[in-house]
């Protein structure tokens, strides 16, 4: 197996955690970047791996993922990888939300994906793959709140753009769009058992989403086996969404 360097943004906790360990525990390279210090190393000595790497940034401020970037050429020199898992949300309703939670809200989930990829694809690879995690709640309107759903839509529209944008290139674009998925995010939104069992009876599957779900997603989107995806968005719901239309 040849050993690739991967890039993952927002991976100290949740769906981005599994998706560094598992590609470190592959013996893959991962550069692991996240705002939360604490975490971030906590990821790294519990990992055991000495291929894992961890990179202070702030996704939502252009200049910490300028000076990520600057690192990661330093330390890599290309990437083959990039993993965009940075999110934020909590629930509010559209006549309470505020401008501070919108404005914070699409600084890491939409402003944050737009800087780190025009930070780091001059760094990739022919061949690689960019992989952003997305959310079905960007296709139902539901789960997060307005300001949640509506950067997650823009995330849609920027990777569809990205793929005419970047033309032959050789560097597939795609999105993970993941519905409950067990992760600190869905605590937030679904803090109790009671919540949770209800939607764990809304899938068809029967069973919540776990990260290793989307992690498995991921590997297939940035493999060869999954080389000729490009431009599309994975709907990971167990069923949930078309059964509920």
């Amino acid at each position: 197996m040849k050993e690739k360097n991967i890039l993952i943004i927002g991976g100290a906790n949740g769906i981005g955690k599994e998706i560094a360990l598992n590609f470190g525990a592959e013996g893959h390279h991962v550069a692991v970047a996240d705002i939360n210090k604490n975490m971030l190393n906590k990821v790294i000595t519990e990992s055991g791996l000495n291929n894992l790497f961890p990179f202070e940034v702030d996704a939502g401020s252009w200049e910490s993922v300028k000076s990520l970037a600057n690192e990661i050429q330093e330390k890599f020199g290309t990437i083959h990888t990039l993993v965009y898992s940075a999110g934020i949300t909590r629930t509010v309703n559209f006549l309470d939300i505020d401008w501070a939670t919108w404005k914070k809200t699409m600084a890491v989930n939409l402003h944050g994906l737009f800087y780190s990829i025009k930070s780091i694809y001059p760094l990739m690879e022919p061949g690689g793959s960019v992989v952003i995690i997305g959310s079905g709640s960007a296709i139902t309107g539901s789960g997060g709140g307005i300001h949640y759903t509506s950067s997650k839509g823009g995330a849609f529209g920027l990777m569809r753009s990205l793929v005419k944008d970047l033309g032959n290139n050789n560097i597939n674009i795609n999105v993970v769009a993941p519905r409950v998925i067990e992760s600190d995010m869905l605590d937030v939104l679904y803090p109790t058992d009671e919540s949770k069992e209800c939607l764990r009876k809304e899938i068809p599957i029967g069973r919540l989403g776990t990260p290793k779900d989307v992690c498995n997603a991921v590997k297939y989107l940035s493999g060869d086996e999954g080389k000729y995806v490009h431009g599309q968005i994975l709907l990971l719901d167990g069923g949930r969404t078309y059964k509920s239309s």
